[in-house]
């Protein structure tokens, strides 16, 4: 018959479908083999979440060996809780066709697992559902490892929000990506208008550059820099002096995030050292430079002088009868008076020059880099000229004149006690011939003022 297989041609499709069942058996171990290797979890259920396959791992866990497990339902082996979560999933994969995952706590052993649901689909021609395979891999490591993480975030986060320093994080472009409620008390700004902000929103562009150069330094080299004293500009407008510091954030992988930055309000306390500061070195009564600061400034005042070969001059002044003032008219009013005379030879001299005054009615002025004697003659007429025109204090008109002693350097000496010493000689000869004058001090000064 034509249509009946010769003896060869038999036996060549008898060993074809060996071959077939033999690749079949073959992929079906490798199947087998990776499916009890691994380390994950995984079984089939059906429709009604009946067991239909379960690897070795999975049996451990159940601690059941195959024939007691295999036919059984998922809810004889779990809570009524977990198996209505289950059971949620698997109808979930059936009616969509997809693939789902959740994480699940297993109530046996308190381990958290990643499980994957997915379609087994019949290999006919409409390719229906016809399982769904679970894979269930332990995470317990990672989500241990999340909650320590969390734990020290919280921490973190507990820490930086108690501290009354302000505090906040940058990236690299400069944009404000974390802050505390400190620092939001100090700038005056809600926190939805901070979080869309940049720190040159907050600094003039001076600062920013200083800024931006300390940042570089700590990236480059790592270390941490504190103590930067800026000016920070708060919503409203004004400004406040505070310290920061700045140190590089690091990542998980140990790359580099970004910066933090610590700050602190320091603006009272610049306030109170200005304060110190300018009790130690100014009239507490005049707001005029003390005897203290005067030195300094001659000191400086010499050293530019010898360098640029110029003159200065050192003035004392005096006022005249400046006790009757405060023996008729009282203390209140000679105060007054004498604020009165600061502000006057303020206006008078140039910016350069500096007005102390030494105590009691006395003042000193230093004129430096002037070009001749002359110059300093000249400002000492006008001084006198102006004390011509009367005080006007509580709407009462006082008259009051001044006398004034003058010493040149380097005439006269290079040494700051020397020259306001032979002022002071100067100035008592100004007071002897009648006062409402001045005296350039002369060498034979010192024999009269000795004798």
């Amino acid at each position: 018959m034509k249509n009946e297989l010769s003896h060869d041609e038999l036996m060549l499709k008898v060993k074809e479908l060996e071959k077939i069942i033999s690749d079949h058996r073959r992929l079906e171990e490798v199947y087998r083999s990776v499916v009890e290797s691994t380390s994950d979890s995984i079984y089939m259920v059906d429709k009604e979440y009946r067991y239909l396959f379960m690897n070795n791992q999975h049996l451990s866990r159940l601690g059941m060996p195959a024939e007691q497990v295999i036919g059984k339902l998922y809810s004889e082996f779990h809570s009524p809780e977990q198996d209505k979560i289950f059971a949620e999933a698997v109808n979930k994969v059936f009616s969509t066709g997809k693939s789902i995952q959740h994480e699940h706590k297993s109530q046996r052993d308190m381990r958290y697992f990643l499980r994957t649901f997915s379609p087994v689909r019949d290999r006919g021609p409409n390719e229906g559902i016809t399982c769904v395979a679970i894979i269930s891999t332990d995470i317990t490591e990672h989500k241990l490892a999340e909650e320590a993480i969390r734990e020290s975030e919280q921490k973190y986060r507990t820490i930086i929000e108690n501290i009354e320093d302000g505090y906040h994080e940058l990236d690299f472009s400069g944009n404000i990506v974390f802050f505390n409620d400190a620092l939001l008390r100090m700038l005056g700004y809600s926190r939805d208008e901070f979080a869309k902000m940049n720190y040159r929103d907050i600094t003039d562009e001076e600062t920013s550059r200083q800024v931006l150069q300390v940042c570089d330094e700590v990236y480059k080299t790592g270390k941490p820099s504190r103590g930067i004293e800026i000016e920070v500009m708060k919503k409203d407008g004004t400004t406040r002096v505070v310290e920061i510091s700045v140190s590089l954030i690091m990542d998980a992988r140990g790359h580099e995030a970004g910066f933090r930055n610590v700050i602190r309000d320091v603006t009272e306390r610049k306030k109170s050292e200005e304060t110190i500061r300018r009790l130690a070195y100014h009239d507490p009564l005049t707001g005029l430079p003390n005897r203290l600061l005067f030195t300094d400034r001659l000191n400086m005042a010499i050293t530019r002088a010898k360098r640029n070969k110029q003159y200065l001059a050192v003035m004392m002044l005096d006022l005249d009868y400046f006790k009757d003032i405060n023996d008729t008219l009282g203390h209140h009013m000679g105060d007054k008076l004498l604020q009165a005379v600061g502000s006057r030879l303020t206006e008078l001299l140039r910016k350069g020059d500096t007005i102390a005054r030494m105590g009691g009615d006395e003042f000193l002025v230093l004129l430096p880099e002037i070009t001749n004697v002359g110059v300093t003659t000249t400002i000492a007429q006008k001084i006198v000229e102006s004390f011509q025109s009367p005080f006007i204090i509580d709407d009462s008109k006082l008259r009051i004149t001044t006398s004034i002693g003058i010493a040149i350097y380097p005439d006269v000496s290079d040494d700051v006690e020397t020259l306001i010493k032979h002022a002071d000689i100067a100035m008592y000869r100004a007071k002897g011939s009648g006062r409402n004058n001045y005296q350039l001090f002369a060498p034979e000064m010192l024999v009269k003022a000795s004798s």
